[in-house]
């Protein structure tokens, strides 16, 4: 299991005051920890995966549509919304 406050503590290790987490919304946080594969619907479309997270120094939450993913164009944001956890 992931824990979101280790994230942080290691990414602020890292990039010090440059980093901001603003773009990680809050919503996807229990879901980052359980790698529970979800459902989130975009507004224009529904996709389900687990969620991920981008490196660097302003981090946005990304949607990894299978375990093999190693990057995804869909980035998480507030307006998004968690449809249904498919699986534990």
């Amino acid at each position: 299991m992931r824990n979101f406050k280790d994230y942080t503590t290691r990414a602020l290790a890292k990039h010090g005051d440059k980093f901001d987490s603003s773009d990680l919304a809050s919503q996807f946080i229990p879901y980052f920890e359980s790698q529970a594969r979800i459902e989130v619907d975009f507004g224009y479309e529904k996709k389900r995966g687990r969620i991920g997270v981008t490196t660097g120094w302003k981090p946005c939450f990304l949607l990894m549509l299978t375990t093999r993913s190693i990057g995804s164009s869909y980035t998480l944001s507030v307006s998004d919304k968690v449809v249904k956890v498919v699986s534990r």
